[in-house]
Parts: structure tokens; sequence; C-alpha cells
């Protein structure tokens, strides 16, 4: 099995979301969260990268990560 987690990556407030489906079965197609109650001043929530510095792959909130096979965050 594998999970899905949230980082806030530096937020001022608020918490990232916790998925309650998470750990998923191996080859699973998961829907992307949305931003819980993050905030961070000065910026806008646009969406979850798996790299902190956005050179990841990229998700929407409502996206989907397809075929699940290695912890995400």
């Amino acid at each position: 099995t594998y999970t899905v987690t949230y980082d806030g990556n530096g937020n001022t407030s608020g918490t990232a979301p916790v998925d309650p489906s998470s750990p998923y079965t191996s080859g699973s197609n998961v829907t992307v969260l949305g931003q819980g109650t993050l905030l961070r001043t000065g910026y806008t929530f646009s969406g979850w990268n798996t790299a902190a510095n956005g050179s990841g792959t990229p998700y929407s909130a409502g996206g989907t990560i397809n075929n699940l096979t290695a912890n995400t965050t």
C-alpha cells in the first residue's frame, strides 16, 4: 500500500488536508484534495506539486493521480 500526504510547505496558518482514504493499494487512481485550511501570507493556492520548489509533478485540486505506485507527498 502507498500513502498520499499533503504538506503546507511554509504555510503561515491553517493545516494541510488529510486524505481519509490513504493508504491506497498499488495502482489506485487517487482524487487530489483541495487546500484544506492552508493559508500563506501573500500567496494564492493554485494546486499541489510533488516537489516543494515546484519542479515536480503538478496536480490541481480535484485532479487525479493515476496508477499510484509510490508514497506521494
